[in-house]
């Protein structure tokens, strides 16, 4: 596949292109600079049987990034969706215009920090990764999920696939797939295989839901640090049978709210002293002190 590089080279300096010889005489680079800009090694740019253009554009605010974004545009509507195109860029605010082009139905657009490396070396890195990535995934999820969990599983899940340009009936296509599978011994293995039989470009979906669920489980992950820890502190702070008997509300309480006002609201809708009310309030005000007042 034909793959344009684009080169925002004020954000990635001659350090984006160091692995320009790793790319083939199928790949275009196009390098967007202004005068201001610091002096692009030759070495790079003449680098033998690759077709590199330079574009030199006016110094002014966001200018590099609307001429670049314009001449992404360009590039579409000559090649089509059968090409790939590359953004060399830290800033993420391509990623908006990804999205976008994406939903317009083109799905091999992507934004990249630097033009890939060596594509042995690469393979063999992104193999490792893939393996640490996959074997977080069915560590953290290797249990029976309820539906409540199913449930926020799903939300978390469409959010995601949403964030990541993904339209209409799609996001729910690919989380019917995830739902239907979060429970199996195989599940990577079951969502890759549904993927495959329903999406021509299933390989780049199914790397996306393994994003997700990555932090998915990331996020989990601190959920049950943060009630860990406030378990820990009611066992050592709330020994009285007055408190102990609401134990899990006050828990609940305190895992629910996001303000220190939404605490001080639930304990009330649990006791009627305003004294004790006030006690717990002021006990546990290391585990909501980060919290805004209201």
């Amino acid at each position: 596949m034909k793959t344009f590089y684009l080169i925002d080279f004020e954000n990635v300096h001659n350090e984006g292109m160091e692995n320009i010889d790793s790319l083939s005489k199928d790949d275009h680079v196009h390098i967007f600079s202004t005068k201001n800009a610091s002096t692009i090694r030759m070495d790079l740019v003449f680098s033998k049987g690759i077709d590199i253009q330079g574009h030199i554009v006016p110094a002014r605010k966001q200018s590099l990034d609307m001429h670049l974004v314009s001449y992404l545009g360009n590039l579409l509507g000559i090649n089509g969706q059968q090409c790939s195109y590359v953004i060399v860029s830290k800033d993420t605010d391509y990623d908006n215009i990804i999205k976008f082009w994406k939903e317009e139905g083109y799905p091999n657009i992507s934004r990249k920090e630097a033009i890939p490396g060596n594509a042995k070396l690469q393979k063999q890195a992104t193999s490792q990764k893939t393996s640490t990535t996959n074997g977080k995934i069915s560590a953290s999820m290797a249990y029976v999920f309820s539906g409540r969990e199913r449930s926020k599983l799903n939300v978390f899940m469409q959010r995601g696939l949403v964030s990541r340009g993904y339209a209409g009936k799609t996001p729910n296509q690919i989380c019917k797939y995830v739902i239907a599978h979060c429970n199996d011994e195989r599940m990577l293995s079951d969502i890759h295989n549904d993927l495959k039989n329903n999406f021509d470009n299933y390989a780049e979906i199914y790397e996306d839901v393994k994003t997700i669920l990555e932090r998915f489980v990331s996020s989990n992950s601190k959920v049950t640090k943060r009630e860990t820890q406030v378990r820990s502190f009611f066992g050592q702070h709330f020994k009285k049978k007055i408190y102990t008997d609401r134990k899990e509300d006050i828990i609940n309480v305190i895992l629910s709210a996001q303000t220190r006002q939404q605490v001080n609201s639930g304990l009330m809708q649990l006791y009627s002293d305003g004294n004790v009310v006030k006690h717990i309030y002021q006990t546990v005000q290391p585990l909501i002190r980060d919290l805004p007042e209201k």
